[in-house]
């Protein structure tokens, strides 16, 4: 079976089964396809998706298996009442495939697809209903909507007109049913994970004279109340994790009882409601986290058992993967060069600790692999992202020698400025995906090396801005290494 078919069936297992699961039953699941995998392949698999949570007793589910038929809610605004319309924005997470763009969600009611519109907004509008997804990706979100097609984002300094026009769910069928104003709550269900479908049902108010509350109002307070609880305690816990989505991910996950029900309220709602709990800058992204504090790099969410940080590591063998490997040796040729030698400094740079005997190893493999790849490398085909390869590979090479230096020396990292070290990581983080995108779809990133190459000048900037300060702090940690004989 080739390795396509294989990831193929991973792929469709991870993204549709609903029950729980154990490592031997994903096994027995895929060898009943004649797909055979080994325990420690599926356990790496299981443990490196992003769309599985993990249970108690060795057990798992896929986020498939977890939303589906979950209750979350929104309430209508007046610029969707007017427009007899929802813009889905964030406003479905995490309920959702968080890689699927909010305007191919395909919304249900009666049975009966609900058409798209495309729909006029005010900037800040728009920006108010993407921020989940990070303010500093918000504006590209909104940027890369169908509506937004005959609009260049990096061509206008990254900054939205004042009025931007999005894909909407057209609900005029409610409208002519339903009696349906502003301030009205729609309740979804996820009816498909896999392909984005997802039920629509309107739910609306009690309307009263003297505006008392209705025992849905009462009700729904305490749900804001038990979110806020519940958020406190997991930035404790699980800290700022990889993202927005991925916080309210685990949060909604771990609590689906008392937050997925037809009393649920919704997030920007909730955000208004609370005073415990905003959005606050983790380096250069953003987070949700008890208000007014200062997120860490550094909790009890990455120190090891005993509540210690890692310790120190000097023997820590420095390795990259091997897709960033052929990025390396692409680029190499891109440039018209062939001296294997120079290639293996230029990305094992002397920094690095490898033994002797395993660089003359890491030369034959390097020079293979260069063998294997000139055979079907095209330099013109190349051209459109060999520019932004070399530029992201030097930026790479400077970013991940600092980031090995410190995870090298260890065992101290509250002793480092915690915002410029979460900007690293961050940086590292960002830079890897893009190597990975390089790697396996650089079609996608054919129409956007202006934008791309722009975001690489402001990485290196804000790499330029960190280093001086980590540099310092890792010559203190350092330098305590050495102690004083008398």
């Amino acid at each position: 079976m080739s390795d396509s078919t294989k990831a193929l069936y991973v792929n469709k297992f991870l993204r549709a089964f609903p029950e729980e699961f154990t490592i031997k039953e994903f096994i027995r699941y895929l060898s009943y396809l004649n797909c055979k995998i080994s325990k420690e392949e599926a356990e790496e698999i299981i443990f490196g998706s992003p769309y599985v949570f993990e249970l108690d007793t060795n057990k798992f589910i896929t986020r498939a298996g977890a939303f589906t038929g979950r209750f979350f809610s929104v309430v209508l605004s007046q610029e969707e009442y007017e427009n007899k319309c929802f813009l889905p924005g964030h406003r479905c997470m995490p309920f959702v495939d968080q890689e699927v763009m909010s305007y191919s969600l395909i919304f249900l009611w009666n049975g009966n697809v609900l058409p798209n519109k495309i729909v006029e907004y005010p900037k800040e509008f728009a920006l108010e209903h993407f921020s989940l997804y990070g303010e500093e990706y918000e504006s590209q979100y909104i940027a890369n909507d169908p509506g937004m097609s005959e609009f260049d984002l990096s061509a206008n300094d990254f900054d939205l007109p004042m009025r931007v026009s999005l894909t909407s769910v057209d609900l005029t069928p409610l409208f002519k049913r339903y009696d349906i104003q502003a301030g009205d709550r729609l309740l979804f269900t996820v009816e498909n994970w896999d392909e984005g479908i997802i039920n629509v049902t309107p739910c609306l108010r009690e309307k009263s004279e003297n505006l008392e509350l209705t025992d849905d109002d009462i009700e729904r307070n305490k749900w804001y109340k038990n979110l806020e609880k519940f958020m406190i305690d997991f930035c404790k816990k699980l800290g700022p994790r990889s993202s927005i989505e991925e916080q309210v991910a685990d949060v909604f996950f771990e609590h689906a009882d008392e937050l997925c029900n037809m009393h649920c309220g919704s997030m920007e709602e909730f955000l208004k409601y609370t005073k415990e709990i905003s959005v606050e800058s983790f380096g250069v992204e953003t987070r949700l986290w008890i208000s007014g504090q200062v997120i860490p790099a550094i909790g009890m969410w990455n120190m090891n058992e005993d509540g210690d940080e890692i310790g120190k590591k000097p023997n820590l063998i420095y390795s990259i993967p091997d897709y960033v490997l052929d990025e390396y040796i692409k680029d190499f040729a891109f440039q018209k060069k062939s001296d294997m030698q120079e290639l293996m400094d230029f990305a094992y740079p002397k920094i690095f600790y490898i033994p002797e005997d395993y660089r003359q190893q890491l030369l034959l493999n390097i020079t293979n692999r260069n063998d294997i790849i000139l055979n079907s490398y095209n330099w013109f085909a190349d051209h459109p992202l060999g520019n932004i390869r070399h530029k992201a590979l030097l930026l790479y090479t400077k970013i991940s020698s600092l980031v090995y230096e410190i995870d090298r020396t260890g065992g101290r990292f509250k002793t480092y400025p915690q915002q410029e070290l979460v900007i690293l990581f961050q940086l590292y983080s960002h830079l890897t995906k893009l190597m990975e995108t390089l790697a396996f779809d650089p079609n996608s990133l054919t129409k956007d090396t202006d934008t791309i190459s722009v975001s690489l000048d402001g990485m290196d900037f804000n790499f330029e801005d960190i280093e001086g300060a980590l540099r310092k702090a890792l010559l203190v940690s350092k330098k305590s290494e050495f102690t004083v004989i008398n």
